[in-house]
């Protein structure tokens, strides 16, 4: 049985990136604005929202490019049937992060969040 060992600042940070909401000159701010998701991955989000913004792709789209990343060539095949912008691999650094055996739940509720409040 292979054993994970996981930091416990990686686990407050992920946690942070879902639930790091906070009250900001009276307003509410969102964990994204907060806590910074890593480069990586706020890159492939600016990507999608752009697309999103251009008309070109739905929520269920978006999360589809976002989260289910195991199959490239398809996620590649439904890119072409109507965006307006060139299709962005996912990047191993994403797959690993997002993928991590023990955090892969929360990561993705911070990717939606960082998504939808972006």
């Amino acid at each position: 049985m292979k054993e994970f060992k996981v930091e416990k600042d990686s686990v407050e940070e992920s946690f942070r990136w879902a639930y790091g909401w906070r009250v900001v000159d009276g307003k509410c701010s969102p964990p994204a604005r907060n806590f910074p998701l890593p480069d990586f991955v706020q890159a492939r989000i600016d990507w999608l929202s752009d697309e999103m913004q251009r008309g070109g792709l739905t929520f269920q789209g978006a999360f589809k490019m976002l989260l289910d990343i195991d199959d490239e060539k398809a996620l590649k095949e439904d890119w072409k049937l109507g965006a307006a912008s060139d299709y962005m691999p996912v990047s191993d650094k994403y797959r690993e992060w997002l993928q991590d055996p023990i955090l892969h739940d929360i990561r993705q509720v911070a990717v939606m969040v960082g998504f939808i409040y972006d």
